[in-house]
C-alpha cells in the first residue's frame, strides 16, 4: 500500500512541471551556509533579482535533483553532491513559471493567490506575526521585498488571516501581486471554500482555488502557526 501524496508535494510537482527541463548540468558540493535559496540567487547572478525569480530558479534546482518536498529542499547537508543547471540566460532560455489550467489561463486573482502560496512555500524571508488584539486571533505574514522603484521593505504584507476558537483558519486576505504597495488595504479575500472575492462591496467572486490549492495554503499557514 502506498502513502497518499501530500497536497504540498502535489503543488510543488505542478509548479515544477511548468519549468524547463535542464539538459546541461554540473556537479556542486554543498558548502557551509549553503541552501537552495542562496544557491539560486547566486546562480541567477542578477543584482536585483525578485523573490519570484529566485523562487523559480530554486525550484529548477530542486527539480534537477528530485527534491519534490519542502523537507527535501531544506535537508541538503554539507559535503552533499547535487547538480546545478549550467548558466542560463534568464531572458532567452529560462522560462518562468506560467500558471495555466486545463480550461485556460487563471484569472489575475487566482494568479495572485498562487503567487502567495509560492511565497509561503519558498520565500525564506516570509514570517508570521500575531496581531495584538484583546479578543480573537489574527495573524499577518510579511516578507522582504525590493520594489521596482528601488524601495526596499522588510515588512511587505503578504496576507492576513483569522483563526477561530477551534483553530480553523477562516478568511484569508491578500493583495494583488502586481501592486507595489499595500496602500489601500488588501485586494482579495479567500473563504474556507476557496472562493476568491474582491474586498469592496458587493464582494464579487474573482476566481476560485482548487481543493488541493486551498488545502495547501491553509496547511502552510497552520505550519507557520505551529512554529511561531
Amino acid at each position: 500500500m502506498t502513502d497518499p501524496v501530500s497536497n504540498e508535494k502535489l503543488y510543488i510537482n505542478a509548479m515544477m512541471k511548468k519549468l524547463p527541463d535542464t539538459k546541461e548540468k554540473h556537479e556542486y558540493v554543498i558548502q557551509r551556509g549553503d541552501n537552495l535559496w542562496n544557491l539560486a540567487k547566486r546562480m541567477l547572478n542578477k543584482k536585483q533579482a525578485s523573490n519570484k525569480e529566485i523562487s523559480d530558479y530554486m525550484l529548477l534546482i530542486a527539480k534537477l535533483n528530485n527534491l519534490d518536498t519542502v523537507e527535501k529542499m531544506n535537508s541538503v547537508k554539507i559535503a552533499q553532491k547535487i547538480y546545478l543547471p549550467d548558466k542560463i540566460n534568464s531572458k532567452k532560455q529560462y522560462a518562468a513559471v506560467k500558471i495555466e489550467t486545463s480550461t485556460g489561463a487563471y484569472t489575475e486573482a487566482e494568479k495572485s493567490a498562487l503567487d502567495v502560496i509560492n511565497t509561503l512555500h519558498s520565500d525564506k524571508t516570509a514570517r508570521l506575526e500575531r496581531a495584538k488584539l484583546t479578543a480573537g486571533r489574527c495573524y499577518h505574514v510579511y516578507n522582504e521585498k525590493l520594489y521596482d522603484s528601488g524601495f526596499y521593505s522588510k515588512n511587505h504584507p503578504v496576507l492576513s488571516f483569522n483563526v477561530d476558537a477551534s483553530g480553523s483558519i477562516k478568511q484569508i486576505d491578500f493583495e494583488d501581486s502586481k501592486q507595489n504597495l499595500n496602500i489601500y488595504g488588501y485586494d482579495y479575500s479567500i473563504d474556507t471554500q476557496g472562493n476568491i472575492r474582491g474586498t469592496t462591496y458587493p464582494y464579487p467572486v474573482k476566481g476560485k482555488l482548487s481543493k488541493e490549492q486551498n488545502e495547501s495554503l491553509r496547511n502552510e499557514l497552520k505550519n507557520m502557526i505551529n512554529n511561531y
